[in-house]
Parts: structure tokens; C-alpha cells; sequence
């Protein structure tokens, strides 16, 4: 009876000891969560790593050498009632390459605007991994996940919307179209390479391409 109740008693005291040890990897998982998440990290491409979706047709150009001289393009930001976009002339060196001329617009747009009446659409830390165009004429737009988790904090539906079709409208002008002959027909945004699997971040589908739209241009524009 007393090796009974002795095997029980231990028994007891491992499930205690158990319990204990599971209770704090809990609370030192949740507190590193907690604190990968305020550096705008994001934990689950920390343990897996990026995934990789990008398609094998996918042309990017990170270096290009070629110049066939400067062009002005539009690059459309946020006008000052944050409600509609305007647009800013820029030049960039002209390439051979249509893919190579959206990766130069991009990164323009990334930087923010220069004149004081505009406000940006991305957040400052925004990182573009890189940008592909598919043969078919799907363009990828690849940011960092801090991207995303920067763009998680509140803003209204129209400065989302203004967001994703200030990329897309100046990705999709024509005047980035280069003697490649490649034309982008629509726009897709990944982050870290895959597809965004949640609704960006309240109100907008960014899993599914995107097309032009200029109705979100301010009246006027030619």
C-alpha cells in the first residue's frame, strides 16, 4: 500500500514538474513573440524562412547596365486630403528592359514624394525584395514582411486603397514599357515571396492581382 501510494505521490509531482515547465515555455514563447513583433518582425518567416512562390518565367533585373537614355514618368502618391492620388514627375534611366524600368519606379515610389503637397503611401521602413514579370504580363512586386507588419497599423479604407493603386497605376503606365516588347497587365504583391493569405490589412484582397484603376486619380489628370 505505501509503494502504492509512493508511485503515486511521484506520479503527482512529475505531472506538477510537467505542468510548470510547459507554463513557462508558454510565457517565454508569448514574450518573444511579443517582442519579434513591436521590432516589426515577423516570427513565422523567422522559424520557416520565406517561401518561395515565385513562378520559374519570372524575369528580374536587379543591376542593369544598359541605359537607352532618361525618360519622365508619373509616380502617384496621396494627395493632401489623403483621399485620391496625384501624381509626381520623375525621370529614370531608361533600360531595355520593361522589368528593370517598374523595379526603378518602384523603388522612386518607395522613396516618398518631393513635393510637400503629396504624402507617401508606404511607411519609411518598407523593403522591396525584389520585382518579376512573368511572361503572361503578371508583375510581382515582392516587399518584406516588416513591410506588411508596418502596414498593419491603422489607416483608413481610402489610404489602403491609395496605397495599392498608387503601386499599381505607376507600375502599369505605359511609359515603362521598354523595346523588350513586354507589357504588364496586371499587378500581384507578395511579401517575403508568397502571397499574402489575409485580407490587407482590414479591406483589401491583395491574395488575388490587381489592375489599373484610375478612378482613384485626382480629376484632371491627362
Amino acid at each position: 500500500m505505501k509503494a502504492a501510494r509512493k508511485t503515486f505521490i511521484l506520479r503527482r509531482f512529475g505531472l506538477l514538474v510537467w505542468a510548470w515547465a510547459t507554463l513557462i515555455l508558454c510565457v517565454v514563447l508569448v514574450l518573444l513573440v511579443n517582442q519579434m513583433l513591436g521590432e516589426g518582425r515577423n516570427p513565422l518567416s523567422e522559424i520557416k524562412g520565406a517561401t518561395d512562390t515565385l513562378p520559374e518565367d519570372a524575369t528580374n533585373v536587379q543591376n542593369a547596365s544598359e541605359s537607352l537614355g532618361t525618360r519622365e514618368i508619373d509616380l502617384f502618391f496621396a494627395g493632401d486630403t489623403g483621399r485620391v492620388l496625384d501624381a509626381e514627375t520623375a525621370v529614370i534611366e531608361y533600360s531595355p528592359r520593361t522589368v528593370e524600368n517598374c523595379r526603378k519606379a518602384l523603388q522612386l515610389l518607395v522613396a516618398g514624394p518631393k513635393q510637400k503637397h503629396l504624402l507617401p503611401l508606404m511607411p519609411e521602413d518598407a523593403q522591396v525584395r525584389g520585382v518579376y514579370l512573368q511572361s503572361n504580363g503578371d508583375l510581382l512586386v515582392d516587399f518584406s514582411t516588416e513591410t506588411l507588419l508596418a502596414l498593419h497599423r491603422p489607416r483608413s479604407t481610402e489610404m489602403e486603397a491609395l496605397m495599392a493603386f498608387g503601386v499599381v497605376n505607376t507600375l502599369m503606365q505605359p511609359d515603362l514599357q521598354s523595346e523588350d516588347g513586354q507589357q504588364v497587365k496586371q499587378v500581384r504583391f507578395l511579401f517575403d515571396g508568397s502571397t499574402v493569405q489575409e485580407i490587407f490589412p482590414v479591406h483589401l484582397d491583395l491574395s488575388v492581382p490587381l489592375v489599373q484603376d484610375m478612378r482613384w486619380v485626382q480629376a484632371g489628370y491627362k
